[in-house]
């Protein structure tokens, strides 16, 4: 595969709970699926498992917003100059990250941010909708089919252009909690897959800003 002769790609993961999609990330980098590095973590909880993962495998951590009566905790600009300047960020990737990204941050990063959602957008998705919720609000429609969507973010949460999804049936005696494992299966494997073609460069837009993504072979899906 040919890869691009500049350094490597720098992501910035943003994570709000267990960090299971960015030790996926993390995991497929290793194994060379993915050209690049998690250079930070960026967490509103900083006590949460995903910032637990990356002190372990030491992996600087940032938290963004500032926690109620914290001292620990970045404003929006200086989240933006700690990425670009301190950390050498060139993506980010949401992985379960809750809180809306500020606008300087869309605007620093734009179309260089992807966030996975554990739905097939535009259904499910919006205020509200994350975690459990989602996958409650799934198998309480009666929809026979969801899956993990990846986005691009801008300044409106889950209203960027889709890159992919994948497709994973609901069966008629799901629990959310069967819905949400065979979900999260998916969402390791695509997430990894959309991350690899942003840091390489084979993501195209259509006319209408459509993204399509180029395989290495030359196909687009």
């Amino acid at each position: 595969s040919s890869s691009s002769s500049s350094s490597p790609a720098k992501v910035a993961v943003f994570v709000s709970g267990g960090g299971s999609n960015l030790r996926a990330l993390h995991d497929a980098m290793t194994r060379g699926d993915v050209r690049a590095s998690v250079a930070v973590v960026v967490s509103n909880k900083p006590d949460c498992g995903g910032v637990a993962w990356a002190r372990r495998e030491g992996i600087p951590t940032l938290t963004y917003p500032k926690p109620k009566g914290s001292d620990d905790g970045l404003r929006a600009e200086e989240l933006v100059d700690a990425l670009a300047n301190a950390h050498g960020v060139t993506h980010v990737l949401l992985a379960g990250y809750l809180r809306l990204i500020p606008p300087e941050l869309c605007r620093a990063y734009e179309n260089k941010m992807l966030n996975i959602h554990p739905a097939l957008l535009p259904a499910f998705g919006g205020k509200g909708m994350h975690g459990d919720n989602v996958h409650a609000a799934v198998v309480n429609s009666g929809a026979r089919f969801t899956g993990p969507t990846v986005h691009f973010v801008n300044e409106k949460f889950d209203d960027g252009k889709i890159v992919a999804q994948r497709v994973v049936p609901v069966m008629p005696t799901d629990t959310p909690e069967d819905v949400a494992a065979r979900v999260l299966a998916e969402e390791h494997v695509v997430f990894a897959r959309v991350a690899s073609a942003l840091v390489d460069g084979r993501i195209e837009f259509r006319d209408d800003g459509v993204p399509v993504i180029v395989g290495e072979d030359g196909t687009r899906e």
